[in-house]
């Protein structure tokens, strides 16, 4: 039987089509090695970005703190209208106003994805700050939550921040 030349270049790439999945374990695991994603140091990664943060703004330097922030930053605050980059910038200038402004972190866990493009920080924090109605130090506690997000240029920036405080503690008992 005489086969037209389309068929027969068909046929034979149907026959070499499951040789091609056929690559030597060793070629396999190489590949998979070179895709592997470090997430421990990713994690590292993002707990410095959240200790520069912490650093700047207990430093004063609002605007260090929040250029760790990705262009297309969104911010939730507890009772609080969403904030761009720039009302997160006015909001931590008012903020360094008050001489008593200080940030601690702690129980620090981040959560890095498979890609290794995107990260959730969290932390517990405390925040010193002077009560503008009675002019008294006060201490709020809180969850931090820090979603990074792999930027072009390859570098790790917020994407979205949620902080939320929490009852004081013996309110919460």
């Amino acid at each position: 039987m005489n086969y037209p030349i389309v068929h027969r270049c068909i046929a034979a790439a149907l026959m070499l089509t499951p040789l091609a999945a056929c690559g030597s374990p060793s070629d396999q695991t190489a590949q998979k090695a070179e895709s592997a994603v470090d997430k421990a140091a990713i994690a590292n990664q993002v707990k410095g970005i959240a200790k520069d943060v912490v650093t700047a703004f207990n430093a004063g330097d609002a605007e260090k703190a929040v250029g760790f922030n990705a262009p297309d930053f969104i911010q939730m605050f507890h009772g609080q209208a969403n904030a761009d980059n720039a009302a997160n910038l006015e909001s931590a200038r008012s903020q360094l106003a008050d001489p008593a402004a200080k940030l601690a972190v702690s129980d620090e866990k981040v959560d890095v994805s498979e890609d290794g493009d995107m990260a959730v920080y969290t932390s517990s924090y405390l925040y010193d700050f002077t009560d503008p109605a009675s002019n008294e130090p006060v201490t709020e506690l809180g969850n931090w939550v820090m979603i990074f997000r792999r930027q072009a240029d390859g570098s790790m920036k917020i994407y979205r921040e949620i902080i939320s405080d929490t009852p004081p503690a013996d309110a919460a008992g």
